[in-house]
């Protein structure tokens, strides 16, 4: 076989490979089972039978013809068996190339509708993107813009905009011409200022630092100067006049500082050379040994009233109990005073006490020969009673005395942890029975006196009064609140300023 004939046969195999792909793929749909369904649209422009119909951009069937029904595009479109579509399906069509070309897209709907069968219609179509409406939009457009142009065309033939214009255009070369002046004016200016601030400068070096001091007022004078150069540069012309007599002012008052800066100089030296011999006030606090120990002792002995101040913590504390047996309540409230070593502090409270009994009175009577006693109790109303108490640290052991509810007595305090402290203490020694010996335990769930919040400042307490007299022992119960006061903290530690 020649050459020529294999070329042949070689593009005779392509192109009937080719053709049968085409067929192929054309009847794909053709040999599927299939179910058609009809829809109704205004405009079929840019689709073709054989164009496939997309569902989620997925292939799922064709359009097999195209009819004119009513003035209206009809569409038979074979759909695959086993997808579904239901009643409120929607048909969208959409440009696919600038060629014109179309394509239709199937929204199926919600699969709680209907399915659609052999032979149904959908109702709703959706075109978008249709290039022929976007030409047609586009050349309106395009004509507006020439009707408009045509029109400011014919606008700036005129001969009033024609005038008006260089008018315009004269109007900006005049002001030019004065910005460009004025410009040159200023500079001028700006040259001789800074001429004068040379000769200024060479006169400051030779001064005194406290003179420099002064000089250095002058200088911001002289940087407002240039600030106001600056505005009249920006302002123009009419500003010029009032910025000038300004400039004016600020050279009398520069020169006018320049002899206040001389006067100032020889006074300085004068009170320089007084205060050199010991003369005047300020010599003698210089030079005076005297007085400077009188006032390094005096500044000693603020730091230590300072020192108070800062270091002093004051507690506030209210206490309620309930008393079992007199079945009352019993109010307490507390002022404690922590100085900064925290090894000791000093408290100073009220007590609003319940009824007690004060007296009791026992008289014999015989009847019949018998004998009869009589125990009569009196009792006072509520009193008010005072703690003055002075305590003393060690570690976890605390040791106090002083006025427990108006009367002498002494405590012990043992704290093991910090959420527990263990109470007794022992007063009222002057009674007819034995003295009150109070027992107590105080819990803490979350002891911070300086939190923020109420429920750091929170404790609970329980224990027995008067232990040692059974006829008059008390069970209570209660709890109450102890924090840091700020304010008060700050008015007792000025106390010592009075004395």
């Amino acid at each position: 076989m020649n050459r020529i004939a294999k070329i042949g046969l070689f593009f005779l195999v392509i192109g009937v490979g080719g053709v049968a792909y085409i067929l192929v793929a054309v009847d794909q749909f053709d040999r599927q089972a299939t179910y058609e369904v009809t829809v109704i649209m205004d405009d079929a422009m840019g689709l073709t039978t054989n164009t496939r119909v997309s569902m989620a951009g997925v292939p799922v069937g064709t359009i097999r013809s195209i009819e004119l029904e009513n003035g209206k595009a009809k569409l038979t479109i074979a759909i695959e068996e086993g997808v579904d579509i239901f009643e409120d399906a929607v048909v969208s069509k959409q440009a696919s190339s600038l060629l014109g070309t179309s394509v239709i897209s199937i929204d199926p709907g919600s699969q709680g509708a209907a399915s659609m069968g052999n032979g149904d219609t959908i109702h709703t179509v959706v075109t978008s993107g249709d290039f022929g409406g976007t030409l047609n939009a586009a050349e309106a457009a395009g004509q507006e813009m020439a009707q408009i142009l045509k029109e400011f065309r014919e606008e700036l033939m005129t001969e009033a905009a024609t005038q008006g214009i260089a008018e315009i255009i004269e109007n900006l070369r005049q002001t030019s011409l004065a910005t460009r002046e004025l410009l040159d004016q200023n500079l001028k200016l700006l040259a001789g200022t800074l001429e004068t601030i040379d000769r200024f400068a060479t006169r400051v070096e030779g001064q005194t630092p406290d003179e420099l001091e002064r000089i250095s007022v002058v200088l911001e004078n002289a940087a407002s100067i240039s600030d106001r150069l600056e505005r009249i540069i920006g302002d123009g012309e009419d500003d010029l006049a009032i910025t000038l007599a300004e400039l004016r002012r600020s050279a009398e008052q520069l020169s006018a500082s320049m002899n206040r800066i001389s006067r100032v100089s020889e006074d300085v030296q004068d009170v320089s050379g007084t205060i050199r011999s010991g003369e005047g006030t300020i010599g003698r606090i210089v030079y005076d040994d005297e007085l400077y120990t009188r006032v390094t002792a005096i500044t000693a002995s603020a730091e230590t009233i300072v020192e108070r101040i800062v270091g002093l913590e004051a507690q506030v504390a209210f206490q309620s109990t309930y008393l079992t047996s007199a079945e009352t309540a019993q109010s307490e409230f507390a002022l404690r005073l922590l100085p900064r070593t925290r090894d000791r502090y000093y408290e100073l409270g009220i007590v609003n006490a319940p009824d007690d009994v004060v007296q009791r009175t026992t008289t014999t009577t015989t009847v019949d020969g018998g004998n009869e006693t009589v125990e009569t109790q009196e009792r006072a109303r509520d009193e008010i009673r005072f703690n003055a108490q002075l305590a003393r640290i060690f570690g976890p052991v605390t040791l106090r005395g002083g006025l427990i509810e108006s009367t002498g007595g002494f405590g012990l305090d043992v704290r093991p942890f910090r959420q527990l402290e263990l109470s007794g203490e022992m007063f009222d020694f002057g009674a007819n029975d034995n003295p009150n010996l109070r027992t107590s335990g105080t819990v803490y769930p979350f002891y911070d006196p300086e939190g923020a919040y109420p429920w750091y400042w929170l404790y609970l307490t329980g224990g027995v009064d008067n232990t040692l007299n059974p006829d008059e022992r008390e069970y209570f119960l209660g709890g109450g609140l102890r924090f840091t006061d700020e304010e008060i903290q700050g008015l007792i530690g000025l106390i010592p300023l009075g004395q």
